[in-house]
């Protein structure tokens, strides 16, 4: 079985929303309260008439509206056909029994849907609470039915479903979640059936043995001694039960540290791994929130191979904030929620197939941002820092919403390739290697076709890169050179520069000074020249190059 696609209507904050998905991973990301938990969680009423983990007819409540649908309840007259539906729809794939044409969309589809309405039933029982002239200040849910029907309007029973759907929440599991299950399974791995009846024999005799101590003897003595409870006689004693008697009774340890008391991190680890070891084998598609709380890099890394090779191809639904999950998992399998949903199931395979093997790159950065940067190295962003802090009273670039990336490795190609089709502004500085016509004009062409795409460079070939083009900037005399040269230089190279004879000496320089080389440790220098810039009260000029980087109007 795979979910094809979700409708919900008046659903928390979708008031009228599709979402497509793909058929083996779909990978959520969004800034926050952009709506991925909200798409899982819906996920999970449809699929399994559950929401965070209880009976959904159970937890329907007046939050589970929409706002917008709220509002216009609470401007109208309130009446029956005032009152706003909530409705969740699967389209799903390779379930015949549950074809037909009960959905909103009123096609022959397979699927499931799960609708909250007014129920007729009770339309006198409404009216008369109407006339009494009670005050409503939400959705008077208690007069709602709750269906779970298939699109052949059959009622679906839990038991009987056609599909198996397995949500996992680290935040929400207990710490005994899957532990009985899961010892159960050990111990009948391990153990001939012979041996696990004199194990379980073993345990229970054991446990008898403590009810027969002095200890416990000397409890039940005492215990109701004057019969006020129960004048019949009141004992404690171990539970010696045979059904879940064993599993009930051990628990587990992690290096010898019960289980509830190890970190959090490693909690969360072996509880994901434990539902879909128990379970992996009997379900369709599996549901999860943000595998990698509480975790270090290593052991996410284990996480999501192991989640990788449980799935089995089983479809997966994932929230995540990690660049890494989403890289490692297929960066082509996102499903955004910004301004709109987007899957990016069109991306070029080759940075899908970089990004896969290189996951340690921060590409979700660019798939939440409205307007990146990308520059070539943390001269380059510390120098664009300052320049935007010295135009805007002092704010950084991202509390205006601007990221700019350091792009390290795997080039620019592979961050204006995710930002592209995004529809994310996605402003690149480029160094034009002293050849602007062919490093950045005909760069220039490949893009043409996405104005969100813009490739920015010095046009003089003698502005190679930044640290000339800055120099150029605030060279146009040299007492300006020598001014500029005090910030970015320190003082055992200014003094070298100082003693060059002409204007034009000190230029040759100190362009020279800034060329790298392999081995020369020039990259060091520039880092910590930008930094000298960044942190200077004296004021210098920049090109005009530079502040184009900067301007998204």
């Amino acid at each position: 079985m795979l979910v094809k696609s979700l409708c919900l209507h008046n659903f928390k904050k979708f008031q009228n929303q599709t979402f497509d998905f793909n058929e083996d991973v779909n990978t959520f990301v969004g800034d926050n309260n952009a709506g991925k938990s909200t798409i899982l969680e819906a996920l999970e009423i449809v699929l399994n008439f559950q929401y965070r983990g209880r009976p959904f007819n159970n937890e329907f409540s007046p939050d589970l509206f929409n706002n917008d649908a709220v509002a216009a309840f609470l401007a109208s007259s309130k009446s029956p056909a005032d009152l706003p539906v909530l409705v969740i729809e699967a389209y799903m794939k390779d379930v015949p029994d549950y074809r037909g044409t009960n959905n909103s969309l009123l096609n022959d589809a397979q699927g499931v849907q799960v609708k909250a309405s007014f129920d007729p039933d009770f339309t006198d029982a409404y009216q008369d609470y109407l006339d009494a002239g009670a005050p409503i200040t939400s959705i008077p849910v208690e007069f709602y039915k709750v269906e779970w029907m298939d699109f052949a309007w059959n009622v679906i029973k839990p038991m009987t479903k056609k599909f198996r759907a397995l949500y996992i929440d680290p935040t929400r599991i207990h710490p005994t979640f899957g532990k009985n299950q899961y010892i159960s399974n050990v111990l009948s791995t391990a153990l001939k059936k012979d041996e696990g009846f004199r194990l379980s024999l073993n345990y229970r005799e054991t446990l008898q043995t403590f009810n027969d101590t002095d200890e416990v003897k000397t409890v039940n003595k005492e215990l109701d001694s004057d019969n006020k409870i129960t004048n019949k006689k009141l004992t404690i004693a171990a539970n010696t039960i045979p059904a879940g008697a064993l599993q009930n009774g051990l628990q587990l340890e992690v290096d010898a540290v019960p289980f509830h008391m190890i970190g959090k991190g490693e909690q969360s680890k072996v509880q994901i791994k434990l539902a879909l070891h128990n379970k992996s084998k009997d379900i369709d598609l599996v549901m999860m929130e943000e595998p990698e709380n509480h975790l270090s890099h290593v052991e996410l890394s284990r996480l999501i191979q192991d989640i990788e090779d449980q799935r089995n191809g089983k479809q997966l639904f994932i929230t995540t904030h990690s660049s890494y999950v989403l890289n490692k998992l297929s960066i082509d399998k996102i499903c955004l929620l910004h301004d709109s949903y987007k899957r990016l199931h069109l991306l070029d395979k080759g940075v899908v197939k970089t990004l896969k093997r290189l996951p340690g790159y921060d590409t979700l950065r660019v798939a939440l941002s409205k307007k990146v940067v990308l520059v070539e190295g943390p001269s380059d962003e510390l120098v664009l820092k300052k320049i935007y802090m010295a135009n805007n009273e002092g704010r950084l670039p991202e509390c205006d919403g601007i990221d700019i990336i350091v792009v390290r490795g795997v080039g620019f190609k592979t961050f204006i390739e995710i930002g592209k089709d995004i529809g994310t502004s996605v402003n690149v500085l480029r160094d034009n290697d002293g050849d602007y016509a062919n490093n950045v004009a005909e760069a220039r062409k490949i893009y043409a076709a996405h104005p969100n795409i813009k490739l920015i460079s010095s046009t003089d070939n003698n502005d190679f890169s930044l640290e000339p083009a800055m120099i150029s900037a605030n060279a146009t005399s040299e007492k300006e050179l020598l001014s500029f040269a005090k910030i970015v230089l320190s003082t055992q190279t200014y003094n070298l520069l100082a003693v060059e004879p002409t204007f034009e000496d000190k230029l040759a320089f100190i362009v020279d000074w800034f060329k790298s080389a392999d081995g020369d440790g020039k990259g060091k220098k520039k880092v910590d020249s930008a930094i000298k810039l960044f942190e200077t009260t004296e004021s210098f000029k920049y090109p005009a190059f530079l502040g184009e980087v900067l301007n998204f109007d």
